[in-house]
Formats: structure tokens, sequence, C-alpha cells
């Protein structure tokens, strides 16, 4: 039984999804994404002007003239949407980085539902906890944005390659999916490239400033200089005197390198990738992401 505060909190963030999901972003939604993929319709004869690339040459032989294939635009889609639940998503400056990946979620199947296309959800922290197929309806929007905030993460942990390993398994056909992470794990590399060939995947890294946590998981509490860090998955404390120059330098230092060396694999992979801090608008990344891929990302 959900209570009074998470029911407004659902409702909330279902009006906010909605109301963001105006007609001027959802014209931008199917602009990039749909006619991503052509699906096979026909065959028929080949005539002076057609693309003799499109020639079908099983069909052709049979009938001893040439025949053309004819392909037509896949107007509906599947967006799926892999939510990191892992313990170092409760951190954040400002709000946590749950609770932004909630209203980013939220955003993205009303942007979805208002396209006619089916959204589908997984959460997954060291395993995947949740798999909801892909659906349709308003309310099944309710029920995405629920899980996403009210889900108590079974493990602290975090395991991409499983995630992605298992949404190639369960999705069949090629679908839009939205990875919503920290990406504090190990470097994503085994299963990204592969799951970017058979679906369009793009990264969404919830960041945060480097001060937020020395680990990028931890929580300070300040006394003078001194701050103590504690990493959520794995409860390794660390003081840092944070008035120290050299400290804040090399924790920069650390914190872009971190950011570089994902934003290097994320390209390798043929992904794409867009950045959201906690604290900040989730819509003006996502309206920017948008317009960067406004016609319709090249089909890999």
């Amino acid at each position: 039984m959900l209570s009074a505060e998470v029911i407004a909190r659902i409702k909330s963030l279902n009006l906010r999804g909605r109301h963001v999901a105006t007609d001027l972003m959802s014209g931008n939604y199917a602009s990039a994404f749909h006619g991503r993929g052509m699906e096979f319709h026909e065959v028929r004869e080949y005539v002076p002007g057609d693309d003799v690339r499109g020639i079908d040459w099983n069909v052709t032989a049979r009938m001893d003239q040439p025949f053309i294939k004819v392909f037509r635009e896949e107007r509906e889609l599947t967006l799926m949407l892999l939510v990191d639940v892992s313990a170092s998503l409760a951190s954040g400056a400002g709000r946590s980085r749950r609770e932004a990946a909630a209203e980013l979620a939220a955003v993205l199947a009303w942007l979805a539902i208002r396209s006619n296309d089916c959204v589908g959800l997984m959460l997954f922290g060291e395993t995947v906890e949740l798999f909801v197929p892909p659906r349709k309806g308003q309310g099944h929007v309710w029920r995405i944005i629920r899980d996403v905030i009210t889900w108590s993460g079974q493990s602290k942990g975090t395991n991409i390659d499983g995630a992605l390993d298992h949404v190639a398994k369960m999705v069949k056909r090629r679908a839009v999916c939205f990875l919503i992470s920290d990406f504090l794990t190990t470097p994503v590399s085994k299963s990204l490239g592969r799951v970017s060939r058979q679906h369009d995947v793009t990264c969404v890294h919830m960041t945060q400033d480097p001060l937020d946590g020395i680990l990028e998981t931890g929580r300070g509490r300040f006394n003078g200089g001194v701050s103590v860090f504690v990493d959520r998955e794995t409860g390794e404390l660390l003081e840092i005197d944070t008035s120290d120059a050299r400290a804040r330098k090399l924790i920069t230092e650390a914190h872009q390198a971190r950011q570089k060396a994902l934003e290097d694999i994320v390209r390798k992979s043929g992904a794409d990738m867009f950045a959201v801090k906690s604290g900040a608008s989730v819509v003006d990344p996502l309206a920017a992401y948008l317009r960067r891929h406004e016609g319709g990302r090249r089909r890999k």
C-alpha cells in the first residue's frame, strides 16, 4: 500500500512528465527516432530509375524478370528505459540522482506514449531486479514512474554489462534504449558495443561535481577542511582535507579522467551519450540531445 506522500510524488512526476512532453518536444522526439529503420513491405517489378541495389535476385531468378524489394518506414518504436537503482544513486547535490533519473524516465515515457510508441522498464543493480515489458497507455506510464521511485534496491553494487545482456535477450525487435546510470562501476566495454549493434543505445550519465563525493558515491561530513566520505556501495570510509588545494586538484583530475574514459568507451561502442546533473534540469540536456538528432540518428 502506497502512502499518501508517495502517491503525491508519483502524481507530481506524472504531471511534470506530461507537461514537459509538449507538442514541440514530441516533434523533436519523433524527428530524432522515427524513421530510424525500414521494414520489408513487398516486391514489385523493376522499373527504369529504380536503385539496382534493391533488386531481389532470388525472385528475379524465379520470375525471369527483375523484381525489386520495397521497404517502408517503421513507424512504431519500442522505447526501453534501463535505470540503475544501485546504492550510489541515492547521493546527489540538491536532490538524489535517483530522483533526477525518475523525472527523466517520466518525461521519456510520456514522449513515447504521445508518439504512440511502446515503453518498457528495467531496473538493475548487481542483477536485473525488475523487467516491465513494453506497453502503451497512460496507466503504464504511471506504473513506470511508481516503480522507479518506490523500488527498494536489492543490491548495492552495479553490473551494467549484465543489464545490457538481459535487455538483448528480452527485447528482440530493434529498440531505442536509454541507459540511465552514474556508471560508477568497472569500465563498461564488454556488452555496450554488442548491444548497440542490436539496439539504438543512449547512455545518460547521472553525474555530479567532483567534490560531491571523493569516490563519487559518498556524502561528506565537514569538520573544518576534513571531509569524511562514505562509499554507499562498499561502506568504505575515506577522510580528505578538502581545504588543501593539491587534494582538490587531484580529485578534479581523477573526476575528469573518469569522465573522459567513459566518453571514449561510449563513442567507440557506437552508442550515444549525454549528461544530467542531479541538482539541475533534466529537460535542458534532453532537449539539446533531441535537437542534435533532428532528422534521425544514423542507423548502425
